[in-house]
Parts: C-alpha cells; sequence; structure tokens
C-alpha cells in the first residue's frame, strides 16, 4: 500500500502544482525544457490512477482529518477533472475548456494547502 502523507499526497499536490502553475502545459508544449516523465495526457492518468492508484488510496482516506477542512473536496474536484480528460493529444487538450478546469481545480486544491505541502515544481 502507497504511504498516504509521505508518498501519495505530495505526489497529488506535485501534479497539481505542474498543473496549476503551467508547467506541464509548457513542457508538452516544447515551451521549457522537460523536467518531468509526464509525456502527455494518457501518462498523467497512468501515473495517478495506476501508479498512484487514487482512486483507491483517495476513497480509503477520503473521510480522515487531511490537511485541512477545504482539502477533501479541493481534491475530489481535482481527481475528478482528471478522471474526465478523453483528449490524449496534449496540443489539443491544452485548447479546451475542460483543460482550463483541470488547471482551475489544480489551482482550488493548491489554496487549500499550507506552503510546508508545495514544493518547488522540477526540481
Amino acid at each position: 500500500m502507497i504511504d498516504f502523507h509521505n508518498v501519495w499526497l505530495p505526489q497529488i499536490i506535485d501534479y497539481a502544482q505542474l498543473i496549476g502553475t503551467g508547467q506541464l502545459e509548457a513542457e508538452w508544449l516544447g515551451q521549457v525544457k522537460r523536467a518531468t516523465s509526464v509525456t502527455d495526457p494518457d501518462e498523467l492518468h497512468m501515473q495517478v490512477f495506476d501508479g498512484l492508484d487514487a482512486d483507491a488510496i483517495w476513497n480509503e482516506w477520503r473521510q480522515h482529518d487531511v490537511i485541512s477542512p477545504g482539502t477533501p473536496d479541493a481534491l475530489d474536484r481535482f481527481l475528478q477533472a482528471l478522471r474526465e480528460i478523453t483528449e490524449n493529444d496534449a496540443s489539443v487538450l491544452v485548447l479546451t475548456a475542460q483543460w482550463e478546469s483541470v488547471k482551475d481545480s489544480a489551482r482550488a486544491l493548491l489554496r487549500t494547502v499550507p506552503s510546508s505541502y508545495i514544493n518547488d515544481v522540477g526540481e
């Protein structure tokens, strides 16, 4: 089982930061040097929902006291937005309202977590 506090949650927050700051989008479009292994939307989905087993882990921890009062709902919205991505071509996805929704949900999640949970992306 993936450790929730030391692995899972920090990884999810890192994904939110990569998306919310626009870094992942810039990497996908070749505007900045690649600093992650998330090469496209399909890889993002695989890392979050297969590698981190987001649905199972979050279902187990959803009712626990997680960081701050707004975090569970924000995390629900972020995971749902990621789950709903259907476009695998990053250059097409980033132009859609769906991607704007993903970015908005990522930023909303980041607003709920203390700064101590936020890393410098691309480290």
